[in-house]
């Protein structure tokens, strides 16, 4: 089946596509920004980001939402790992089994 038949290789692309394009709205907000929470700190109930050493003071609504993106680039980093660790699986599986005479490949 070709690449534009089947809609699982849309929904791969579309997967696989997901960690770069959060990790670049990452940038640009952090950029935008002055910094990210991971980095800032919280003192006397004032919020800062943080970035190149500078920190900048932000609502907390604010510093919780970056705090949130900065864990979800890293989960989506994880999620991509995994799923090409599963697609390197399941060429190998395809392989053997090709070999063996179990499938057709």
């Amino acid at each position: 089946m070709s690449f534009r038949k089947n809609k699982w290789m849309y929904l791969l692309a579309f997967t696989l596509s997901l960690p770069f394009l959060n990790i670049g709205a990452f940038v640009i907000t952090a950029t935008c920004l002055g910094g990210d929470a991971l980095s800032g700190r919280v003192e006397n109930g004032r919020y800062f980001l943080a970035a190149h050493g500078r920190y900048t003071e932000v609502s907390e609504a604010v510093f919780n939402y970056s705090r949130i993106h900065a864990y979800s680039v890293r989960l989506t980093v994880a999620l991509f790992a995994l799923a090409i660790f599963i697609l390197g699986v399941l060429k190998c599986l395809v392989w053997v089994l090709g070999r063996t005479g179990h499938i057709r490949r």
